[in-house]
């Protein structure tokens, strides 16, 4: 069978994304069906690429990705899902063959997306089983046997159960031969700094964060891939494309600390030229594991600690409270381990108090940049949303595919201008 993958993301937010989700997927199908991908990052005319790609490969499954439903900011919301349906409209008039979407946006409001989209089907979740079982099911259209399939049953849309692939390790690598890696290391996004290839050792999040949707689409059991596998990926992708800069994408770097140190261990002993970033909970200090990241190559961790004040922290879900945010930065900067903080103002219970209190705390610690954000992105079946229902911040019914905040009435007509002083004298802090 004929596949086109198409990534439509052009969005070089800190720096050009590529997407290793698509990867994945396409590397699950590429032995068993004749794959090509279009990716639109560093097009100059990726319409016209895409008729002519799907004019000469007349693909036989259209398969799309959506990265991130908007900006998820407050102040000024982009979405990007609209680009994605004028992308399908123009797919229904240069070919037949079915459009399903999948993706890490899509996942967190897929049926909603399927009635403003109008694609043919969807996969939520991961895709390397789901996917290729959907392609098995296209001669018996038995599709309510495939795991996280979202598909029309007469007027309703259905969505599969999710089924997780627990053995990450029976999984090929991500098929980077199909992007361009070295493109994507070298070019700037908007921070101007140098690109980073993403690479994810584990999925699944044990933390219970009240905004956070990796619990829902990963579930809470953490699954990860040997670490002897993910040093032979970054042992090939050096020789085959020269690449030395990676970001890990786990949402708990640190967690579980055993596999972390293992990790740390392989890249180690690799004893290449290799420089890499992740994100460091500061629910699981370690000075022994920090060190060992130092030594490992890391050039930047950055820090989730979103919050410096314990009310906040608590009301958050965080998992861990002030004292381990100082102890974090105080024993990463012993190991001298460059890092980066974010600020997550206005959630439950925020004042002025405690925004002045988080800031203080992190002029303390001085990171090397501090991300700023105000109100949180308000997600269906996470716990915010649960809060925001009974506060009457959403309606019950409103699916949330356009975005909406959660912020904290006492800081909400105070808390721009106070920005705009603190980053006047904090250049490093951005917003």
């Amino acid at each position: 069978m004929r596949i086109l993958f198409i990534s439509p993301n052009r969005l070089r937010l800190i720096v050009p994304p590529l997407p290793s989700g698509l990867a994945s997927v396409a590397a699950a199908v590429k032995g068993r069906h004749e794959v090509r991908v279009l990716d639109f990052m560093f097009a100059e005319d990726p319409r016209a690429d895409l008729r002519r790609l799907v004019s000469e490969f007349q693909p036989q499954v259209l398969a799309l990705t959506l990265r991130n439903l908007d900006n998820q900011d407050s102040r000024d919301s982009v979405c990007y899902f609209p680009e994605v349906k004028d992308l399908i409209s123009l797919l229904r008039g240069i070919s037949p063959a079915p459009i399903i979407i999948g993706g890490a946006g899509f996942s967190i409001v897929p049926q909603a997306l399927m009635d403003y989209l109008q694609a043919d089907f969807g996969i939520v979740g991961e895709g390397e089983e789901s996917f290729p079982a959907f392609l098995e099911a296209q001669e018996t259209r038995n599709w309510a046997k495939v795991p996280g399939l979202v598909w029309r049953s007469g007027k309703k849309w259905v969505m599969n159960p999710l089924e997780r692939i627990m053995d990450l390790a029976k999984l090929p690598p991500p098929a980077l031969e199909h992007f361009t890696p070295r493109i994507y290391q070298d070019a700037e996004g908007s921070a101007k700094l140098p690109g980073m290839i993403p690479v994810q050792t584990r999925r699944g999040c044990p933390m219970q964060c009240v905004y956070c949707t990796t619990p829902l689409l990963e579930g809470s059991r953490t699954r990860g891939w040997p670490p002897e596998a993910v040093a032979a990926w970054l042992t090939r992708w050096h020789e085959q494309w020269g690449l030395t800069r990676f970001y890990f994408v786990d949402n708990l770097f640190s967690y579980p600390p055993e596999y972390a140190r293992n990790l740390c261990l392989a890249i180690k002993n690799l004893r290449l030229p290799l420089e890499w970033g992740c994100l460091i909970n500061p629910a699981f200090p370690d000075p022994e594991l920090f060190r060992l990241i130092r030594e490992a190559g890391c050039s930047m961790a950055q820090v989730g600690n979103e919050s410096g004040a314990e009310l906040v922290l608590s009301n958050l879900g965080k998992g861990f409270g002030r004292e381990q945010v100082e102890e974090t930065l105080r024993l990463l900067k012993e190991v001298d381990l460059p890092y980066s903080c974010f600020l997550m103002m206005g959630g439950p219970g925020e004042t002025p108090d405690t925004v002045q209190e988080s800031v203080a705390l992190l002029e303390q610690f001085e990171p090397r940049l501090v991300n700023l954000t105000v109100g949180i992105r308000i997600y269906p079946g996470v716990a915010l949303h649960r809060r925001a229902v009974a506060e009457g911040v959403v309606d019950p019914d409103d699916p949330l595919l356009w975005p909406k905040f959660y912020l904290s009435p006492a800081i909400r007509d105070w808390i721009w201008d106070y920005l705009e002083i603190v980053t006047a004298r904090h250049p490093n802090w951005i917003f």
